[in-house]
C-alpha cells in the first residue's frame, strides 16, 4: 500500500450499496528533491539538490540533503523523501557514529558497519516506516569506495553499488547513470554492436561532470528539483563539500 494513500478512502457500504467515507491518518508527505551517489575506485561522490517543496509550494531553497556523519568521519549519508524523517535518520546515524568512536577507543566506524546499522534503524521502524530513501557512502579499510542504497524499510545490497539515485527525478536520472556509469547499451566501436563495453572505474573529474549534468537535466524537467546543488566528495585526501547554483524557477 502506498505511503501516500489518501486519508479519505471510499469503502463499500453493504447496507445501502453506496460509498462510505473511512477516516484515516496519513502522517507522510513528499518534500521533493533528488539525491545521487557514484563510487569510483578510491573516491565516492554524493550529491543532492537543495529545494524543499510541498506540492507546488517551495518551502526552502537551501535545504541540504547530504550529511557528514561526524567531523572526523569519512562516512556521508544522503537522504530524500519526507524531510523530517530524513533529518531524523541523519541525526540518528551521526550519533551512532560518534558513540561508536567513544566506545571503541577512538576507532572510526567502518563503512560496512555503518551500512548494517542503517539497515537496522530502517528495518526496526518497518511497521511505521521512516519515509526516506537513503544513500550511504565512504571508504573501506583498504581505501576503496563503497556505496549503499536503501529503500524506506532498509532493503540494500551488502555488495554495494557503483551508482545510486533516489527522489523526485530518479526516474530521469537512473537511466542516464546506467548508460554513463555502468555503460549499459554501449558497445565497443567497430564491433557492429556485438561486444558490450566493459565496466571501468571513471576518474573523479568525469564523475563530477556527470553529477552536474544529471541535475542540470533534472531541473529542466522536474519542478521539485532545483535551486542549489550540494556535492560531497570523499577520497584519501579527505572530505570536500561544494555548492553550485541550479535553476530557481
Amino acid at each position: 500500500m502506498s505511503l501516500f494513500a489518501s486519508p479519505m478512502a471510499s469503502v463499500p457500504n453493504a447496507m445501502s450499496g453506496g460509498p462510505k467515507q473511512h477516516h484515516g491518518f496519513n502522517p507522510y508527505t513528499d518534500n521533493g528533491g533528488s539525491i545521487i551517489g557514484i563510487a569510483g575506485d578510491d573516491f565516492v561522490i554524493l550529491a543532492g539538490d537543495t529545494r524543499h517543496t510541498s506540492g507546488y509550494n517551495i518551502n526552502s531553497r537551501m535545504e541540504r540533503k547530504v550529511y557528514r556523519l561526524g567531523e572526523d568521519s569519512s562516512l556521508v549519508l544522503a537522504t530524500v523523501g519526507f524531510g523530517a524523517d530524513a533529518k531524523d535518520i541523519a541525526e540518528t546515524m551521526r550519533r551512532a557514529v560518534e558513540d561508536f568512536k567513544f566506545q571503541h577507543n577512538l576507532r572510526d566506524m567502518t563503512v560496512s558497519a555503518a551500512a548494517q546499522y542503517l539497515f537496522t534503524v530502517l528495518y526496526g521502524n518497518r511497521f511505521f516506516p521512516k519515509y526516506a530513501h537513503c544513500i550511504l557512502g565512504g571508504l573501506d579499510k583498504q581505501g576503496k569506495a563503497r556505496l549503499y542504497s536503501y529503500d524506506p524499510v532498509g532493503s540494500y545490497s551488502k555488495e554495494g553499488e557503483s551508482r545510486a539515485a533516489a527522489g523526485a527525478a530518479s526516474s530521469l536520472i537512473v537511466p542516464f547513470l546506467d548508460n554513463q556509469v555502468e555503460f549499459k547499451n554501449q558497445c565497443i566501436p567497430g564491433t557492429q554492436g556485438m561486444q558490450e563495453r566493459p565496466i571501468e572505474a571513471l576518474p573523479r573529474a568525469i564523475v563530477l561532470k556527470l553529477v552536474k549534468d544529471a541535475f542540470t537535466s533534472a531541473t529542466e524537467r522536474h519542478i521539485e528539483v532545483g535551486d542549489g546543488l550540494q556535492i560531497i566528495t570523499v577520497s584519501s585526501d579527505g572530505v570536500q563539500e561544494d555548492i553550485y547554483d541550479l535553476k530557481q524557477d
